[in-house]
C-alpha cells in the first residue's frame, strides 16, 4: 500500500499550491523508494535462507548417515562387549540380544530426520508463497532446532556432534535473518 499525504494550505495561493505539489512529489518519491529498497532487500534476505535451507539439507544427510554408521558401531562394540563377558560369566543370550536390539533403537533418529526433511520443505513452500511468513518462519526454526537437540542427545558417530553444532549455528543465522521477515 502506498502512502499518500495530501498537503491542502489553509489560503490557496499560487505559491502555497506549488509547495504543496512539491511537497506531494516528493512524499511519494520518498515511499517509492522505500517500496523499492525494501523489495531488494528482501530478495538479498531469500537467496541468503535459502542457501542457508540447502545448507541445512546437506548437513541433515550428513548427518543421517553418520549416525546410521555410529548406531552399527554401538550395535558392534556392544556386541563384543557381551562376547568378553560371557567368557567369564554365565549370559542368557536372548536377553542380551534383545538388550542390545532396545538400545540400538534409542539411538535411532529416523523420525527426527524424517521431521526435519518435513520442515525443509514446508520451509521452501512458505518462502515461495506471496504472502507474510515471517512468524510461520520463525516457529518452524523452533521445531527444527528441537529436532536438532534430539537427533544430538540420541545419534553417536564419528563427526556427529560437529555436524550438530554446525547445524545449530546455521540455524541460529537463519533466525536472527528471519527477524527481518514480514
Amino acid at each position: 500500500h502506498a502512502l499518500v499525504i495530501r498537503y491542502r494550505p489553509a489560503e490557496e495561493s499560487g505559491a502555497s499550491e506549488a509547495l504543496g505539489l512539491l511537497l506531494e512529489g516528493a512524499v511519494e518519491d520518498a515511499v517509492r523508494a522505500l517500496n523499492e529498497m525494501r523489495v531488494h532487500e528482501g530478495e538479498h534476505l531469500h537467496a541468503d535462507l535459502e542457501g542457508r535451507r540447502q545448507t541445512l539439507a546437506g548437513l541433515i544427510e550428513r548427518l543421517a548417515a553418520a549416525a546410521e554408521t555410529g548406531r552399527g558401531d554401538l550395535e558392534a562394540r556392544l556386541t563384543e562387549r557381551v562376547r568378553e563377558l560371557s567368557r567369564e560369566i554365565p549370559v542368557d543370550q536372548a536377553a542380551v540380544v534383545q538388550e542390545i536390539v532396545r538400545v540400538a533403537a534409542r539411538s535411532d533418529i529416523s523420525e527426527e530426520i524424517v521431521r526435519f526433511r518435513a520442515h525443509l520443505e514446508h520451509w521452501a513452500a512458505l518462502t515461495g508463497a506471496e504472502e507474510a511468513c515471517g512468524r510461520k518462519l520463525d516457529f518452524l526454526l523452533q521445531e527444527m532446532n528441537r529436532e536438532i537437540n534430539t537427533i544430538g542427545s540420541k545419534a553417536d558417530g564419528l563427526g556427529v556432534s560437529e555436524l550438530i553444532v554446525t547445524a545449530k549455528a546455521e540455524l541460529e543465522k537463519m533466525r536472527e535473518q528471519v527477524q527481518n521477515v514480514e
